[in-house]
């Protein structure tokens, strides 16, 4: 009996058509690591998006790579990449980078993680079997821009967390920032078919401001339908000063 690979997508939020330049040796690592994992995971879909606001964004992304047939889709921001990083800071393989992203999407998938002992492949669970309807989104904690050590990553009564505490483990959390998502779409498909699934939530009770942004909602929803969201912080990715995506030097 033989289980058919991930089929997964890739949506780019690409405000302007811009990219970071740090996305090109990230797209070279995925590449390299798709190649050799197509018979687990293989490229079935992919756009890049200039619309805007960012929930509308993600609502459209979501859709299409649903249309397309995609189990997953993968969504990383203009203004961020990940590039893994040796001792000192020195960039690694550029294959180790995409190994990273690949994994996260396997893992989630399949809610455990996998070691070799005695030769033999063993998963470890990540999520106990039947609390949870399955992983509806998997995200890493992106970092602030400009090098900032801030996390947009909160327990579910709302607490911060710390890099320290998400750094290499993946684990459930009650919400995560949208710059480097994995969305189940099979899980979508099953528990929350129609969308909106991002969705700015505002706060009009005084001076109009936006309570809840689209990333935490879609997690609330998750959580909500009896899903669960997993923050995969064996890689942290950048995120750039956006004046870089136009050209103009940081100050």
């Amino acid at each position: 009996m033989t289980t058919e690979p991930l089929k997964l997508g890739i949506a780019l939020p690409a405000y302007g058509l811009h990219l970071d330049i740090g996305h090109a040796a990230m797209w070279l690592g995925v590449g390299a690591a798709l190649a050799t994992a197509q018979d687990k995971i293989r490229l079935h879909w992919m756009a890049e998006y200039h619309i805007n606001g960012i929930d509308l964004c993600r609502n459209v992304a979501t859709y299409d790579a649903m249309k397309a047939g995609c189990d997953w889709v993968f969504m990383i921001d203009a203004d961020t990449f990940h590039r893994s990083m040796g001792a000192n800071g020195v960039a690694e393989a550029i294959g180790d980078a995409g190994v990273d992203i690949v994994q996260m999407i396997r893992d989630a998938d399949r809610s455990a993680t996998a070691s070799i002992e005695n030769g033999t492949v063993v998963l470890h669970p990540i999520v106990p079997p039947g609390q949870y309807s399955g992983v509806g989104l998997v995200g890493a904690p992106v970092r602030g821009r400009g090098g900032s050590q801030g996390v947009c990553v909160q327990s579910r009564e709302g607490k911060a967390w710390g890099l320290d505490a998400l750094r290499g483990r993946i684990q459930p959390v009650g919400r995560i920032g949208g710059a480097c998502i994995g969305v189940n779409l099979n899980w979508l498909r099953k528990h929350w078919p129609k969308p909106p699934w991002f969705e700015m939530q505002h706060d009009y009770s005084e001076r109009p401001r936006t309570a809840c942004g689209e990333d935490y909602s879609v997690c609330d929803g998750i959580y909500q339908r009896g899903g669960v969201v997993l923050c995969d912080g064996r890689f942290v990715p950048e995120h750039v000063d956006r004046r870089r995506l136009v050209g103009e030097s940081e100050r």
